[in-house]
């Protein structure tokens, strides 16, 4: 179950989707009760354009917070709440994954789009920043921080963060 989901992060984490969809789906063949797996088989398919497949996917590991750490919980009800359009109580889950363990980009990038889809512009910003800080040499971070920006009327800043992606 591990080496599959694993595989499946690594792929996701390299924009392979169906690889991480196939590795995630082999991981909760063996393990049905696997969380965690369930929510990588949800943000894959979302990723993929299969958005009915996303939700019951992540409706699936919903199921299964029990078995989760804390860390897991709080990422598996805020995909949960950002599948489903309910961006208040998606900023406010990863709000506290953040707080909590400062370094995971996912959850501040998540938090950042939660952010932009309330029109919280700047809170957006900010959120992904703070990606950009973790990991500044991802060209997608930087991607999303430009166009937070441009929401937010910088410009200036938006064109730059842009330029830094074609380098």
């Amino acid at each position: 179950v591990v080496r599959h989901y694993a595989a499946a992060q690594e792929a996701a984490s390299n924009g392979q989707f169906e690889e991480a969809r196939q590795s995630a789906m082999k991981a909760v063949a063996l393990d049905p009760t696997f969380g965690v797996g369930f929510q990588l088989l949800a943000v894959a398919s979302r990723n993929l354009g299969r958005v009915q497949d996303a939700d019951g996917y992540i409706k699936e590991a919903l199921n299964y917070l029990d078995g989760m750490t804390e860390r897991e919980r709080y990422s598996t009800r805020g995909m949960f709440f950002r599948l489903a359009g309910d961006y208040q109580p998606c900023v406010k889950e990863y709000g506290e994954l953040t707080a909590r363990y400062a370094a995971d980009v996912a959850a501040h990038n998540q938090r950042a789009l939660c952010l932009s889809k309330l029109r919280d512009t700047r809170g957006a910003v900010d959120a992904q920043r703070r990606v950009v800080e973790l990991l500044p040499n991802r060209a997608i971070f930087r991607d999303n921080l430009a166009l937070y920006l441009n929401y937010d009327g910088d410009f200036r800043s938006a064109e730059q963060e842009a330029q830094t992606v074609g380098d």
